[in-house]
């Protein structure tokens, strides 16, 4: 199925633009909400509540439709890290923690640090997370896609395994949203990140954490202004009083990011629900055929290079632009890529490959 993207990205031109993964471009919508906004900025017209901070309050609901959460469950969050940090400062010393030992370290590095309190951490192959859950595991901290081979979590294995021995799961999908779809296992996820700037198009500054099950289990040390119940209502004094939602997590936002981010977030949802995202997939696919690697699922396809210096500067000289990991040129395709692209892209990294 053909869906026409027309005047709704302008990468330069004869640009294949293959690097999401790094961050994604932003849609026309996106970008003139962010310039009406740098206007009234500039001219001092805009209100604060309605043209700057709510703006965050629909790109929770409109984020919340697009993964099949909850609203009520969706906390606004600047970054993943923000969030795993969250769920890391919940953990009680003696708690384990099975993560794979190639992690993204912002997911790793929270860990780390609650290690430094008495939380054990058990690092092991991404392939193996499942396998390594045991009777003494309290929480599984996992991408649902790896950053730098494209890999997939078996999400469902990893939940059902947690369910089995009382764990809780923790699900980076920052690599994987809004392609590979969690819809189905949302509400047996305990916790999810997200970062939005890469595959949600949005501007860099907005994140996601959703909430399943207890929230009491969670301790909100971010605690601010904008997580009370009445965020609008008081601003100075105790007592502490907060939402009985995941907006009890929430981080004051950097306004001008969230209100790009609604536009891209509302495009997203209707691409997803007339199919755009599941066909642009098939650029991924058919990518992974020509070059001859095998297809995770994901919108990552990663090809093993004799010489990345060399194959990134033979794509660069081609216009294709790409990511750079260990040995791997790894190359992310969203909406605005096409068979073209995945054609020059294959062509010019053939004679690098191992």
């Amino acid at each position: 199925m053909a869906h026409d993207f027309g005047g709704m990205f302008a990468p330069q031109p004869g640009l294949a633009y293959l690097d999401t993964a790094t961050y994604g471009l932003p849609p026309r919508p996106t970008l003139e909400a962010l310039n009406r906004a740098h206007s009234m900025w500039q001219s001092g017209t805009a209100f604060w509540i309605s043209d700057f901070d709510q703006p965050a309050d629909h790109a929770r609901v409109a984020f919340a439709e697009l993964v099949g959460a909850a609203a009520e469950n969706v906390a606004l969050i600047p970054a993943a890290s923000v969030g795993v940090g969250t769920v890391a400062a919940g953990l009680e010393p003696g708690a384990e923690v099975v993560i794979a030992d190639d992690e993204f370290t912002s997911v790793t590095f929270p860990m780390l640090v609650a290690e430094q309190r008495g939380v054990t951490v058990r690092q092991v192959p991404f392939d193996q997370v499942a396998g390594a859950i045991g009777p003494a595991t309290t929480l599984i901290a996992v991408s649902l896609v790896q950053a730098q081979t494209g890999k997939v979590a078996d999400v469902e294995q990893i939940v059902d395994r947690a369910e089995e021995v009382g764990a809780k799961v923790l699900v980076d999908g920052t690599h994987g949203l809004p392609f590979v779809r969690l819809h189905h296992l949302m509400d047996r996820i305990d916790y999810v990140v997200c970062a939005a700037y890469k595959h949600l198009l949005c501007p860099r500054g907005v994140g996601f954490l959703v909430v399943n099950g207890d929230i009491d289990a969670l301790p909100p040390w971010n605690a601010n202004w904008r997580s009370a119940d009445e965020p609008y209502g008081r601003f100075y004094g105790g007592p502490l009083t907060l939402p009985d939602t995941a907006a009890r997590f929430d981080v004051s936002p950097a306004w001008l990011a969230w209100v790009g981010a609604v536009e891209s977030l509302r495009l997203l949802n209707d691409w997803a629900a007339t199919g755009a995202i599941a066909d642009s997939l098939q650029v991924a696919a058919e990518l992974a055929i020509l070059a001859g690697v095998p297809w995770e699922g994901a919108s990552l396809v990663c090809v093993p290079v004799g010489d990345t210096t060399a194959a990134a500067a033979a794509l660069a000289a081609a216009n294709v632009k790409c990511g750079v990991r260990s040995d791997l040129i790894r190359f992310s395709t969203h909406v605005y890529n096409d068979i073209e692209d995945a054609t020059r892209a294959a062509a010019v990294i053939e004679p690098f490959q191992l």
